[in-house]
């Protein structure tokens, strides 16, 4: 069945918000999938070290990642 992979910076995200994350982005699929799929679908979340992801001509960092978690736009 479906499985969602959601990948994020290493030291972004603690224990419990990546449980809320991982439960929520399941559960919006399952209510935009309907049917059984909220049952069926499982997610993970695979951390990335600080500095080994790049977007455009910026290297993230966890710092970076921290910062646009807290942005208050």
């Amino acid at each position: 069945m479906p499985h969602i992979e959601i990948k994020v910076l290493e030291g972004v995200f603690d224990a419990e918000e990546k449980a809320r994350i991982i439960r929520a982005v399941i559960k919006a699929f399952g209510d935009a999938a309907g049917g059984r799929m909220f049952e069926n679908t499982s997610a993970k979340i695979q951390e990335y070290p600080s500095g080994s992801w790049g977007v455009g001509d910026k290297i993230l960092t966890t710092e970076v990642g921290l910062s646009i978690k807290t942005d208050s736009r």
